[in-house]
């Protein structure tokens, strides 16, 4: 075969194979998990509906306004993400991060609840914020650290439990998608996740004080995700980028002996799940993974490390070092050079991030996502450079 054959005989999802194999590519594979829809808009120079909050907002929108409206968004998204991700040569799509929740007032312009918050069932209020393209949480049913609201729940959603759920929902979405992309360029899915919310005081106190319920709760989601990856299996999914935060720049916000005790024997097993289905699993988190890094990223037996975070001090080379089979997915830092940064600074920091791997068992991309706040120049830059490099 000649060198031209075997650059035609390249596909998007070849590379990505070859990425959890440790093959040899012809170039270095690429994906980003999200692209604000702002950047994706200026660089295409028309709407892009392809992920950051201004896109779980619209959706929120959408839907409030009627389910017509929310399918009509959604056919929107999944053409422009697959557009998108085709033009700018990914070699992965997947579906963004989504709000597909049915608001039940809309307190503004940007504001919205969901649920009743009359009651003691969980509720949420959300706003938007247009300059900082943020969709966040503004006031939720555990304020102030309701640790006793939340135990309730825990022990009624024990009682009630009566084992996974079949999602029709989610298997039409990733086969739609599958569709869309064709099968030269790998889909990934995002199930079979294993956290708590990291951010809300309550959870973490329910965790000294009632850690069985919380191990319930864990037990819950392993169950339920096993199940879901034998059903994304049937869609022809190529890899599950999920795993779920849980650290902080300073480390993880609960001890490695609860990580030990409560997280990995789930996650073994859903590992275990992954394998049998053939579909390799990617634990993602932002910050600084160091104090757990033999149990997570070593025993657990997972495939990839996503959202790795250059800004909390992880790095490529000393990973690689400790993890030779890991394959690593993202690390160009998305907080500071590629917003801060000039298209030099950031091609320099592409290339050697790059070279701490030598373009072998990686998936290169930002750290977590490409926010509204990056310049398109740096983005283009950053692509450019990757293109240039050769493993």
């Amino acid at each position: 075969m000649t060198e031209a054959e075997k650059v035609v005989s390249w596909s998007g999802r070849k590379r990505i194979k070859a990425a959890f194999t440790h093959s040899s590519v012809d170039r270095v594979p690429r994906f980003d998990q999200t692209v604000s829809s702002r950047v994706a808009t200026a660089v295409m120079g028309r709407e892009m509906l392809v992920g950051s909050g201004s896109l779980r907002f619209r959706e929120v929108e959408e839907r409030f306004l009627s389910d017509e409206a929310g399918a009509e968004f959604e056919e929107k998204m999944l053409k422009d993400v697959v557009d998108f991700y085709r033009v700018m040569g990914y070699d992965m799509v997947r579906m963004p991060w989504r709000d597909r929740r049915k608001a039940t007032r809309k307190i503004d312009q940007c504001t919205y609840l969901f649920g009743d918050d009359s009651g003691n069932e969980p509720w949420e209020i959300c706003r938007f914020n247009p300059d900082s393209d943020d969709w966040h949480s503004m006031d939720t049913w555990l304020a102030g650290g309701n640790v006793e609201k939340l135990c309730a729940y825990l022990e009624k959603e024990r009682q009630n439990w009566q084992g996974p759920q079949k999602s029709t929902t989610l298997l039409e979405e990733l086969k739609k998608l599958r569709s869309l992309a064709g099968y030269d360029i790998a889909v990934a899915t995002s199930v079979a996740m294993l956290m708590i919310p990291m951010w809300e005081p309550a959870w973490l106190m329910a965790l000294e004080l009632a850690p069985d319920l919380v191990e319930d709760e864990f037990e819950r989601q392993t169950e339920q995700g096993i199940a879901d990856l034998y059903l994304v299996a049937e869609s022809g999914v190529d890899v599950n980028h999920s795993g779920g935060d849980f650290c902080l720049n300073t480390g993880p916000v609960y001890s490695p002996a609860t990580f030990d005790r409560i997280v990995l024997p789930r996650l073994k097993r859903i590992v275990e799940a992954s394998n049998k289905v053939g579909i390799p699993y990617v634990y993602r988190t932002d910050g600084n993974t160091w104090p757990v890094a033999e149990s997570l990223l070593g025993k657990s037996g997972i495939h990839g490390y996503g959202e790795i975070d250059y800004g909390a001090g992880m790095r490529l080379r000393e990973l690689r070092a400790r993890f030779p089979r890991l394959t690593l997915v993202g690390n160009i830092d998305c907080g500071a050079v590629l917003i801060l940064g000039t298209p030099e600074e950031v091609r320099r920091k592409t290339r050697e991030n790059l070279e701490d791997t030598g373009g072998i068992g990686h998936i290169f991309g930002a750290s977590n996502a490409v926010m509204a706040q990056t310049p398109p120049e740096n983005y283009l830059a950053m692509l450019d450079e990757a293109d240039r490099f050769r493993p």
